[in-house]
């Protein structure tokens, strides 16, 4: 049995290609697992990690062809937190997939040091269209939004990272 922290740590200590085949295809209970023990201590050399998991659950959400789950919202809260504005890119796509991600996937994620930097970089990178959406109506205020996300309140039950695989793919799939 594995525990979350030892699964973290052979991650962290992968290279690209490795990862891909740790969390690739058919791993669903591992990228769940993963993001499950990010979620209590993610750090900010973790950013690839957390884009790599994203890329690969948002394939699978993809291939089901519908249906969201807790695993991509962590992913993209975790992108979020991280504070990348460039990762508003990917945050975008997986927003984009189906009408359960677009609903469930919070906008503030596309805006985490503003909307002005999330436009001026879609504007930059041909995404229009997110230049686009992020500028337009609010139906609050992104500022208290995106305060009320990052107490991390929504994930707060998460078992320690101490847990097993099996226990923290569990908790984040239920």
């Amino acid at each position: 049995m594995t525990s979350g922290v030892e699964l973290l740590a052979v991650a962290r200590a992968m290279g690209p290609e490795e990862l891909n085949g740790l969390i690739g295809r058919g791993a669903d209970d591992v990228r769940a697992a993963l993001v499950a023990a990010l979620l209590s201590g993610y750090r900010e050399s973790d950013a690839p990690l957390v884009r790599a998991l994203t890329r690969h659950e948002i394939d699978g959400v993809d291939a089901a062809g519908d249906g969201c789950g807790d695993v991509l919202l962590a992913c993209c809260w975790l992108l979020f937190m991280l504070g990348d504005v460039a990762d508003s890119a990917l945050v975008w796509k997986a927003k984009g997939l189906n009408f359960d991600t677009y609903s469930y996937l919070d906008s503030v994620f596309l805006v985490p040091r503003g909307i002005e930097a999330t436009a001026t970089f879609a504007k930059a990178h041909g995404l229009a269209d997110l230049a686009t959406y992020v500028q337009s109506d609010w139906v609050g205020d992104p500022d208290e939004a995106a305060a009320r996300w990052r107490t991390g309140s929504f994930f707060a039950q998460v078992p320690a990272p101490t847990a097993s695989r099996d226990e923290l793919a569990g908790w984040i799939r239920s």
